[in-house]
């Protein structure tokens, strides 16, 4: 660039934009790249070391005229610095693609996917979609990378359970919504009477969770279905029933109805424990309540009063508002079917 240019750029204001611009795109192509290559298992197949040209091209490529695509891709996370190159091969460089390859950070990584496919197509496809009344559905997302994503909440979702779940006796829980059954697994680790049905509106979904109940020797405990809440006829046999981040899968105008058929699964005294992201502070329910206000048979956040006030309506009594994380509005709220006691908002 030679100096009258660079000028040029001063004087018209461009050079702070495009300055922006650029790491702005850098950040976005480098998290867009490291969610293919965890999606293709590129990263983890080169996680042992260089792996060169020859060797990752039967595993990436369907016919030997796309072999330069295939290096173009890899030259590409070279550039962004998630890949290293060297006379051996190809292999990891940056510190995000080493960290999300370690099962431990399975949720993270499964996030990262699901912000550069349905964010990106929610962001990116809202104004057309709002112009031509067409709402996207469940199908236009990945039920076991939802799944799997959203454990990244864990560790608060775990601190409501620990509230709701006594330590002995016998315990039936009904999870609607239950996702890979990760809260399942964890309330049964607390109570070892515990028995649990996790409802899964997904069939993607509910097979993983089917899968890690096996998995986790928890198959005489614990029984996984298919199917929706609302279909299925309410006996009150449950002590419990949990909602963990998903009142958005139901319109705002039909959560009562909702509650309140959730209501007569629970015996007299039992509890419903509900978590979610609400509308109110912090960043992270925005691109949550745009899917949940754009996606068919769904709705947007609640806040947090206005949950309270349809728990209360719905004919839960006791019913206390928790926040999960500070700084952010994801909520627990607890409610009983059967006790007399004077609802409150903590």
């Amino acid at each position: 660039m030679t100096f009258r240019t660079l000028v040029s750029l001063i004087r018209n204001r461009q050079l702070p934009v495009l300055l922006s611009i650029t790491r702005a795109v850098r950040r976005y192509h480098r998290l867009a790249f490291v969610a293919s290559g965890l999606s293709s298992g590129l990263l983890r197949r080169l996680a042992a070391g260089p792996v060169p040209l020859h060797r990752l091209a039967p595993d990436f490529v369907a016919d030997a005229s796309m072999r330069d695509g295939l290096e173009a891709w890899l030259q590409l996370g070279v550039a962004l610095g998630e890949l290293q190159a060297s006379p051996e091969g190809y292999s990891l460089r940056g510190k995000l693609s080493r960290k999300l390859i370690d099962p431990t950070y399975d949720a993270a990584a499964a996030f990262v996917e699901e912000v550069a496919t349905l964010h990106n197509t929610l962001i990116t496809q809202t104004p057309d979609r709002l112009r031509r009344a067409s709402r996207f559905t469940l199908a236009d997302q990945d039920g076991r990378l939802i799944a799997r994503s959203s454990r990244v909440v864990e560790p608060f979702i775990r601190e409501a359970i620990d509230a709701v779940v006594p330590p002995q006796g016998p315990v039936k829980l009904l999870e609607i919504g239950c996702g890979s059954a990760a809260y399942i697994r964890y309330a049964a680790g607390l109570n070892p009477e515990l028995t649990a049905l996790g409802l899964e509106l997904q069939p993607s979904a509910a097979a993983l969770a089917a899968e890690n109940v096996s998995q986790w020797n928890l198959g005489r405990r614990v029984a996984i279905e298919v199917g929706d809440i609302m279909r299925r006829s309410p006996e009150p046999t449950f002590d419990i029933a949990t909602l963990h981040q998903n009142i958005y899968y139901f319109p705002v105008e039909r959560r009562v109805d909702v509650l309140r058929h959730v209501r007569l699964f629970l015996q007299p005294g039992g509890r419903l424990l509900l978590t979610t992201v609400c509308q109110g502070r912090g960043g992270g329910g925005g691109i949550l309540n745009l899917w949940g206000a754009l996606t068919e048979d769904c709705g947007r956040l609640p806040t947090p009063a206005e949950m309270v006030a349809q728990l209360g309506e719905a004919g839960f009594l006791a019913v206390t508002a928790r926040s999960l994380i500070p700084g952010e509005s994801f909520y627990s709220f607890v409610g009983a079917a059967g006790s007399a006691s004077v609802g409150r908002r903590e």
